[in-house]
């Protein structure tokens, strides 16, 4: 083991419970869960990595995730493992993807079934890691060395999850888990606060997003046409799904005072927001809708944004967040105009930061008028040292403090 961690074992092998499944991923819709799993399989600390694909709620649900995820992996990757319900199959030299629908009957079963691909891939050292509250079921079932809780918002406040699971039970799991997770992780300072209510002092951490700098400043994308290219006017843009937590009153008043830009909106529109948002927006002929937008599209219709914005709701469930957006506007050196929200107060001296709608539509301009390369220069160097390698590398560090006590 690197004499850095001094720690002497074998290298920390993880089985991650996912919050989404690698066939979002590999469609390109990508979040913390995703960025920080690559970025710890980079880790000298870390051999293998086995990502549990996200276990849906619901037997429709369940039974189309399963064979999504069992149609990709059988076109592009190695099966290691697997019967009639499950399969492992590695993804790369170090990490490997587990999909199943054995959740649906039992969990004691998913727990030795992931118990058994540990002892085929010769698994020691191990760490549970888990982005899922829903499940605290594995919890000293997988053989863990330690168990680690990345905490990712806070579900019990998001309408689509508790949908799945109510908000009381939602509290219920996160109690469990506060009481029994040997290290918590957190995106924003709230989640901190939430879990000291719960009693939890010790081995809570908070370790905001990151950015991949390089990939969001790549002339390779950066570079590529899209539905974006041929505007010739101002472009005030966001990128993100299009859902309940946008402030319409906001996006509706930018709509009136800046007809002489266009406001794109570059994301997925929730089946559920789609007759607000058109009741509120269908009369402007100066937002346009993009639809969805990949991981790998994102740099080239960010950079084509003249001023980025987050007009998010205040709500419960948002003092909770910390928007990777808002450091993936920063990497591409966009003048930001955001509501408030957790982690935003980092960057409060080269960000436009206001819960008024007029503030925010004349903030517009403010942003505009005043922007230069020497500012777009010190966004860039502001968010730089914010990278996802970063992030991994104190969780990494943070491990082997734990297993050394």
């Amino acid at each position: 083991m690197p004499d850095k961690y001094g720690y002497d074992n074998e290298k920390l092998n993880i089985v991650m419970l996912n919050m989404s499944t690698f066939f979002d991923w590999d469609h390109g819709i990508v979040n913390r869960n995703y960025h920080i799993m690559n970025a710890l399989a980079k880790e000298e600390g870390v051999g293998k990595i086995v990502a549990v694909d996200f276990l849906p709620i619901g037997i429709k649900k369940a039974a189309k995730h399963y064979f999504q995820n069992l149609l990709l992996e059988l076109k592009s990757a190695e099966i290691v493992y697997g019967d009639l319900t499950s399969a492992c199959y590695q993804k790369t030299d170090k990490i490997y993807t587990y999909t199943t629908i054995d959740s649906l009957f039992s969990m004691k079963k998913v727990a030795k079934e992931l118990r058994r691909v540990e002892k085929f891939l010769s698994l020691r050292n191990v760490v549970f890691w888990s982005y899922n509250p829903m499940f605290t079921e594995f919890i000293g079932k997988l053989n863990e060395k330690l168990f680690v809780f990345d905490s990712v918002d806070n579900w019990a406040e998001h309408t689509g999850y508790t949908k799945m699971m109510s908000k009381k039970k939602l509290d219920k799991k996160y109690k469990i888990i506060s009481e029994k997770a040997d290290l918590i992780f957190t995106v924003a300072d709230e989640l901190t606060d939430y879990y000291k209510k719960m009693n939890r002092v010790d081995d809570l951490h908070w370790i905001p997003n990151g950015v991949d700098y390089d990939y969001y400043n790549n002339p390779e994308f950066i570079n590529q046409k899209n539905k974006l290219s041929d505007i010739d006017k101002p472009i005030i843009g966001y990128i993100g799904t299009i859902q309940d937590r946008m402030d319409l009153d906001i996006l509706e008043q930018l709509a009136k005072d800046h007809k002489d830009k266009i406001i794109a909106l570059c994301g997925p529109v929730w089946p559920n927001f789609k007759y607000e948002l058109h009741k509120k927006l269908k009369k402007f002929d100066n937002i346009i809708y993009t639809g969805r937008i990949s991981y790998k599209e994102a740099p080239g219709y960010v950079n084509k944004f003249d001023v980025a914005i987050i007009p998010h709701k205040i709500s419960d469930f948002l003092k909770y967040t910390n928007p990777m957006k808002l450091f993936e506007f920063l990497s591409c050196g966009k003048p930001i105009v955001t509501t408030s929200g957790a982690g935003v107060d980092m960057f409060s001296d080269i960000v436009h930061i206001t819960n008024d709608k007029t503030e925010f539509s004349n903030y517009i301009d403010t942003a505009l008028k005043e922007d230069t390369t020497e500012k777009r220069a010190a966004r860039r160097n502001a968010v730089k040292k914010h990278s996802w390698k970063a992030r991994a590398d104190k969780m990494v560090e943070l491990m082997f403090k734990k297993l050394k006590k």
